[in-house]
């Protein structure tokens, strides 16, 4: 790509490159205009380079979801959409949300809807419909990951109306063949839990009656594995389903017995629970059971439109459009459904198709089907570039689509076909060979087609790329670690490390705890082993703290555990949790000052700082203002209780008002450094926070 920009082949505003995250986007603008820069060194007249820096700054270098806002931007009349909307905050539309549903909700109570009244009973106990309306919300959250929501709830809905037929094995249906899918895998993970057990206890005599009791139970469970063709015969198969009674041998050795039973008994409670929560009835009595619930999903989905169509009049009238609107707006100005019932493209989406050479899209793996088809429909397609591993696809949660990359996958050709021409890029330049060989023989053993959409065999290794000979003499070793949290003393502080430790000794240590004293310990031995490394100037060094990386799945909850177990062992340690800083309360109270003086009417920003020190207001305080007026937003009733002049607390109301009025007014000739120092001035609040250090965490 970069090479026909350089080449003048491609002008860089008519290329479509689509990254997953703005750092991603930014990073590849970068690198253009780097190799641009360097060919300018060489040529420092050429005019299509010079070119091409002008035009890096309007190219289409960004995420899916900036390239369907300049597509509204440009086309917003197309869809009936104010030219001057706006995208809402996330918690401006979690509360928007909550109103919407609770405002259907009273209107069909008012109604005395039947069929809504039946859902509600179905779903809910003496509790209330918080069920109910939880289920709404994720059933709308996942449908918008589709192109036409409504149609394909329409379809999903109308599945369960079809399935009636008399004499048809349940294993026939879409559902029945996923029950038994699951279960069978639970009873093979059953079946080797048992064997391990089996296996552990073969050499010794005085656990035979055991053995004989695991070997049973095994083959009681192979033969419901084998049942599993069939919901009828599984389900027969299940009413059977009696363990054996745990046999009584005095001669054997206590612990032992203890170890087995309670393996085993592990393995039987699962089991049991599994088979009476999926076996529950026979083929005749399944079907009638998913006929039975169409008509609660029918009205169930007749919330969930009804709940949209209020939600987006409600968007509407507020201008604003929310994360999920970018997607589905750009869709409806680039897509269009023809006379046959065909998707085809718009005039608007074929303009793109005369304006983009060549389309690349990165993280393919992440995309989901609305994205698919705005893509395709700017696409002329046969220009599309795609990249993605779908080995690190983990957005499946969030509607991403895996299966799109699959198809592709299995259906190009490595010389090229009619469905397109596919690279195999299985080189890593990231890592050593000790680190790839190690990667390689984990998931080699636990991905499969089934876990993880591909199965892991030598064609999907990962191959060395780059040789980095960083450790002198070699590469070094890849070492596992596997901490059993139930027998840990091995791990367990010495009386050194408990006197250092103080109190938190007196307790049990959790996962993450044990897991930071191994690393710790691990760094430790290492900085002291002597072992030399290659230093960026080619020559050998001893290890330094500097030179390890301790990599976390997630830092909020883990980051602090193992700061301070390295920091207490005088370790100089950073760690990268700029994300937890911002949203710590104490920011995000300065934070939400600053959202309200630019808009008083964010509810739940206005709330929040009313609660906090800054505002000093009470719950009983806000609901007094709350019941005293009426008005849709909190900022109006603050405004209306002054002026009634009948607030509790009204010195407190007139002060925070004043506050807000001045900063208001200071906001126009103050920089933002200056008005948030007059902010702490005013209140008090930097002092507050230092005084009481843990008011965040306490409130938070």
């Amino acid at each position: 790509m970069i090479q026909k920009i350089l080449e003048g082949k491609t002008d860089i505003d008519q290329l479509l490159v689509v990254t997953f995250t703005n750092a991603a986007a930014s990073e590849m603008r970068e690198r253009v205009l780097d190799a641009i820069y360097q060919k300018l060194d060489e040529n420092p007249e050429d005019e299509n380079l010079q070119k091409q820096v002008v035009l890096l700054g309007k190219s289409n270098i960004c995420t899916i979801h900036s390239f369907c806002l300049d597509v509204i931007r440009n086309n917003f009349f197309e869809i009936n959409l104010p030219a001057n909307f706006r995208i809402a905050s996330e918690e401006e539309i979690q509360l928007l949300r909550q109103e919407v549903l609770e405002e259907v909700f009273e209107e069909l109570y008012e109604k005395e809807d039947e069929e809504f009244a039946r859902l509600i009973e179905s779903y809910t106990g003496y509790r209330g419909d918080e069920s109910v309306k939880e289920i709404i919300f994720q059933v709308d959250r996942m449908v918008q990951s589709m192109p036409f929501p409504r149609k394909w709830l329409d379809e999903k809905v109308e599945m369960f109306q079809g399935e009636k037929q008399k004499g048809k094995d349940f294993s026939e249906s879409i559902w029945g063949k996923i029950l038994l899918d699951d279960l069978k895998d639970e009873i093979l993970d059953g079946i080797n839990q048992l064997k391990i057990q089996k296996n552990k206890w073969e050499p010794y005599e005085e656990m035979k009656k055991y053995k004989e009791t695991f070997q049973n139970d095994i083959q009681f469970l192979q033969d419901l594995y084998d049942a599993c063709d069939s919901w009828d015969r599984a389900f027969d198969k299940a009413q059977n389903l009696k363990f054996k009674t745990w046999p009584s041998v005095k001669e054997a050795n206590p612990d032992w017995k203890e170890e087995a039973k309670k393996a085993r008994d592990q393995v039987k409670k699962k089991m049991s629970s599994l088979l009476d929560k999926t076996l529950l009835y026979d083929s005749e009595e399944a079907f009638q059971d998913i006929h039975l619930m169409y008509d609660k999903l029918a009205t169930l989905k007749k919330v969930v439109f009804q709940f949209e169509d209020t939600f987006q009049e409600k968007k509407r009238s507020k201008n604003m459009i929310d994360f999920s609107d970018i997607e589905h707006y750009a869709l409806a100005i680039l897509v269009k459904e023809n006379e046959e019932g065909e998707y085809v493209p718009t005039e608007v989406a074929k303009a793109y198709q005369e304006k983009f050479v060549e389309i690349a899209i990165d993280e393919y793996q992440d995309s989901n089907q609305v994205q698919e088809l705005i893509l395709k429909s700017v696409s002329r397609g046969d220009n599309i570039f795609m990249v993605g591993d779908v080995k690190q696809s983990i957005y499946k949660f969030r509607q991403a689509c895996p299966e799109l990359f699959l198809e592709k996958y299995e259906n190009y050709a490595l010389e090229g076909n009619e469905n397109g021409l596919k690279i195999q890029l299985f080189q890593n330049f990231r890592s050593n060979q000790n680190i790839l060989n190690i990667t390689n023989t984990i998931f080699e053993n636990i991905m499969s087609k089934e876990l993880g959409d591909i199965a892991y065999t030598k064609e999907e290794y990962l191959n060395l790329g780059a040789d980095y000979p960083v450790i002198e003499n070699g590469v070094g070793k890849s070492e596992i670690h596997v901490i059993d949290i139930e027998e840990s003393e091995e791990i367990e502080r010495s009386e050194e490390e408990e006197e250092e430790n103080g109190e938190e000794n007196e307790r049990d240590l959790t996962g993450a705890e044990l897991e930071a004293i191994l690393v710790r310990r691990r760094i430790e031995e290492l900085v002291k082993s002597g072992k030399r490394i290659k230093g960026k100037d080619g020559s050998y060094r001893k290890i330094e703290y500097r030179d390890i990386v301790i990599l976390l799945r997630s830092t909020r909850s883990s980051a602090p555990i193992f700061e301070r177990e390295l920091a207490q062992h005088n370790i100089p340690v950073f760690s990268d949790t700029t994300a937890e800083y911002l949203d710590t309360m104490e920011v995000e109270t300065i934070i939400n000052v600053l959202k309200i003086l630019d808009n008083p009417l964010n509810d739940i920003q206005m709330v929040s700082v009313m609660r906090s020190p800054i505002g000093g207001f009470s719950d009983n305080e806000i609901l007094e203002i709350r019941l005293e007026n009426r008005e849709e937003n909190v900022y109006l009733n603050l405004l209306n209780t002054q002026k009634k002049k009948v607030f509790s607390s009204k010195e407190k109301l007139d002060q925070f008002l004043e506050y807000l009025q001045n900063w208001k007014l200071e906001s126009e000739y103050l920089s933002l450094a200056e008005l948030i120092w007059k902010i702490y001035l005013d209140t008090g609040f930097l002092e507050f926070v230092r005084k009481n250090a843990q008011w965040g965490f306490k409130t938070g």
